[in-house]
């Protein structure tokens, strides 16, 4: 194969060898700036930007976290009725309760008609945090697709 290709490069003149070879070196340069240096160029472009929006990011989520530990913390469930607590607090976190009624200072018997188990459950662990918890709970499927209906019984306090 190489002999061949010699072969055809002697049957060529000086001149056409010449012009040959300065045609497959700007072949070589093309080839090398399409084919490594530009894809490279974008790869590295594209990495920098993702960077740049990852740092972005970052820094406001540390700005949000950094604001929210300086916000003052909610008072607790024992400044208020809890029944009036736990209406509020349903209230502010888009639910509504079909019933609510306080069994004593620190119990209370509530149902919720249609509510999704996702917003129940996070209403749920908010209230925990403030010193209510669940001492009994049902649920069953609402009529409303993808929701469940709800029937607790929240007590003030740790558990026992």
């Amino acid at each position: 194969m190489m002999e061949r290709l010699k072969i055809l490069w002697d049957e060529r003149s000086s001149r056409e060898q010449w012009m040959l070879g300065v045609m497959f070196a700007l072949l070589a340069v093309v080839i090398l700036w399409l084919g490594v240096l530009r894809p490279l160029d974008a790869a590295q472009r594209s990495a920098s930007d993702a960077l740049r929006e990852a740092t972005d990011r970052n820094a406001a989520i540390r700005a949000k976290v950094k604001l929210l530990k300086s916000l003052p913390r909610p008072s607790t469930a024992t400044d208020v009725p809890l029944e009036q607590f736990i209406s509020q607090s349903a209230a502010e976190a888009g639910l509504t309760l079909e019933r609510a009624q306080a069994h004593g200072a620190n119990r209370l018997d509530m149902a919720i008609a249609s509510v999704r188990p996702v917003a129940l459950f996070s209403w749920l662990a908010v209230l925990e945090a403030q010193g209510v918890r669940v001492e009994t709970m049902s649920a069953r499927p609402s009529p409303t697709s993808g929701s469940i209906s709800v029937q607790a019984v929240l007590a003030r306090g740790g558990g026992q």
